[in-house]
């Protein structure tokens, strides 16, 4: 099974993309645990501990692990992975949890580096709703990818439709598929 990890800064359309890539192809979703998680627990930006998002890695690699078990197609489409947490991790904490393997992360076949021009649209969980924050996380994310020798392409576009076929054709290449 194929696996393209939809990545990037808040509020650039990820779990938009990666659903509809999902379905567009067939595949199946991943949704983002950490989301899930902030949500119920409504940590403040400063009280994040190392430990959480060890914990929010850990979870969401064992939810990929069971969904990918399910298989009956050739892909997989995941809303960020622990890769991004490291970067949370950084960010929020100054550090990364040597507890957790950060760098033993199984890399997805493809990233779709989601870039931050699109409108901020604040909720409930959401830290960067200034540009130069985005930007500065875009770039972080540039960095980890590239430290780790990531297979990434960047989706760029300020409207959804145009990030939608840029992902497409990126998904169908990989997929081998023409025409998408």
């Amino acid at each position: 099974m194929l696996r393209v990890t939809v990545f990037g800064p808040e509020s650039t359309g990820k779990t938009t993309l990666a659903r509809h890539l999902s379905r567009r192809f067939d595949g199946l979703y991943m949704p983002e645990f950490g989301r899930v998680y902030t949500h119920a627990l409504s940590i403040e930006e400063a009280a994040w501990q190392p430990q959480q998002l060890s914990e929010i890695a850990s979870q969401h690699a064992m939810l990929r692990e069971e969904i990918e078990a399910r298989g009956g197609t050739r892909l997989m489409v995941e809303d960020t992975d622990v890769v991004k947490t490291a970067i949370w991790s950084d960010l929020l904490c100054g550090t990364r949890d040597l507890g957790f393997d950060w760098d033993g992360a199984a890399l997805p076949d493809l990233y779709l580096l989601l870039t931050p021009e699109t409108p901020f649209v604040q909720d409930v969980i959401r830290m960067h709703a200034r540009q130069a924050r985005r930007e500065a996380f875009y770039d972080r994310c540039i960095a980890e990818l590239e430290r780790r020798r990531a297979r990434f392409a960047v989706v760029s576009g300020a409207h959804f439709d145009q990030r939608t076929r840029a992902a497409e054709a990126l998904v169908a290449d990989l997929l081998g598929e023409e025409g998408a």
